[in-house]
């Protein structure tokens, strides 16, 4: 509270008392706040509210749109802070558990493994969701195979749009009720690969923002896996349709019953409890190599002070794991969408309790809802136009101040 009080003299008061209040004299005020060296985040996004509390508009009427620009804006120390360049990364992988039972998988998705590897043929040819809609929002593009099991030669990739991870999971994860998904070896090669691919890709495009996205038939069982580790919450309140084979996403098959008994049998087999407090443990044990490199992606971002716009469930599940491993990562998260799986607003409500015990700004809640369940970052991709509002709304729009002093229209 002294905090805002201190932010709010030095923004507002300050100018007015000064005779500066009219112009862009706040503006610039705030401006040289953010590059004080000596300001933390917290502290840095407090006096962005501030100033968003002093526009011509109701203090925060435009919801999650403030939350986004005070978190660019800190990460940026910049009140004019601009998201025109922008790099979408999509990581996909197969997992044990969607195999079919014969194949020593539990079978739980409404797809075989191989729609992964055809939808990623897509995204080579730019065909795919994600390529229409990074195209229309002129967003960079890249999908990187971490682990989908092998195709026939001529499905290689292009290295162009899609590209193999050199530490790429072989053949995808392992069914992780008979054992551990991943080993030590192989997720920590999935996280450094996703730090590694990010941190390139970021470099080659000028990046102010990073998006992520996913492919991999079973993630969401996985990501309900995760949560159900590093929560304790029970696998029937995690659990979704996933990717239903109807429009309306009803659960004709009982397959949200069918997730709920592999994720609780995954809990027994593993020992949930030895799960609690081990982020990078819960991973190896029931995670996804595509998690795993979202996951190192977003600790890249957050160590280059890149905001992150996360997609639906299972990139919500890696921020969660990423923010557990290191608190820091919840500064640069912007929410993009509200997923149609349960076990996401349990994932945002543990990020929102370690940004509490870090000090740091707790984020606000996900821009979109519109029922949105199909993968492929198309989530954040479609908030793009919403992070770059968020950036003009600081910089352009008047205090009310301004509005005030303004003269009358002459004829």
């Amino acid at each position: 509270f002294i905090r805002l009080l201190i932010c709010k003299y030095i923004l507002i008061i300050m100018p007015l008392e000064n005779g500066n209040g009219k112009g862009r004299s706040e503006l610039a005020a705030l401006a040289t706040t953010l590059e004080d060296p000596a300001l933390d985040f917290a502290s840095r996004y407090d006096a962005v509210r501030t100033y968003l509390d002093s526009l011509a508009k109701p203090p925060g009427s435009l919801g999650t749109l403030e939350d986004f620009a005070a978190r660019i804006a800190a990460l940026q120390r910049s009140a004019t802070p601009n998201v025109d360049a922008s790099a979408c990364l999509v990581f996909a992988a197969d997992h044990g558990v969607a195999r079919e039972g014969s194949e020593g998988g539990m079978n739980c998705s409404a797809y075989p493994p191989a729609v992964s590897r055809k939808v990623l043929e897509g995204l080579d040819r730019g065909v795919a969701g994600a390529n229409v809609l990074a195209k229309c929002n002129g967003v960079a593009l890249r999908a990187v195979d971490v682990g989908l099991a092998d195709g026939p030669a001529e499905c290689e990739w292009s290295g162009d749009v899609v590209r193999s991870s050199g530490r790429k999971v072989k053949g995808g994860t392992e069914n992780f009720c008979r054992g551990r998904a991943m080993t030590e070896e192989e997720a920590a090669g999935c996280v450094s690969s996703g730090r590694h691919e990010t941190g390139k890709f970021v470099d080659e495009t000028g990046a102010k923002i990073v998006l992520f996205g996913e492919v991999g038939i079973g993630n969401t069982t996985t990501s309900s896996a995760l949560v159900a580790a590093l929560t304790a919450a029970d696998a029937e309140s995690l659990c979704g349709i996933g990717a239903s084979t109807t429009r309306d996403g009803i659960d004709e098959s009982g397959a949200v019953a069918r997730k709920a008994s592999i994720v609780k049998e995954a809990m027994e087999f593993h020992g949930a409890s030895g799960l609690r407090d081990e982020p990078l443990r819960a991973l190896t044990a029931v995670g996804g190599a595509e998690i795993a490199a979202i996951v190192g992606g977003m600790l890249e971002a957050s160590e280059r002070d890149l905001p992150v716009l996360v997609d639906g469930f299972i990139v919500t599940a890696a921020a969660m794991v990423a923010c557990r491993m290191e608190p820091s990562v919840a500064r640069v998260l912007l929410f993009a969408t509200r997923s149609t799986e349960r076990g996401q607003a349990a994932a945002l409500g543990e990020i929102r309790d370690v940004a509490r015990r870090a000090g740091l700004p707790v984020p606000a809640r996900p821009a979109l809802d519109m029922d949105l369940r199909m993968g492929e970052g198309t989530g954040c991709l479609l908030a793009m136009p919403m992070a770059r509002s968020a950036c003009a709304i600081l910089a352009e729009l008047a205090t009310l101040n301004e509005v005030l002093g303004l003269g009358g229209v002459s004829g």
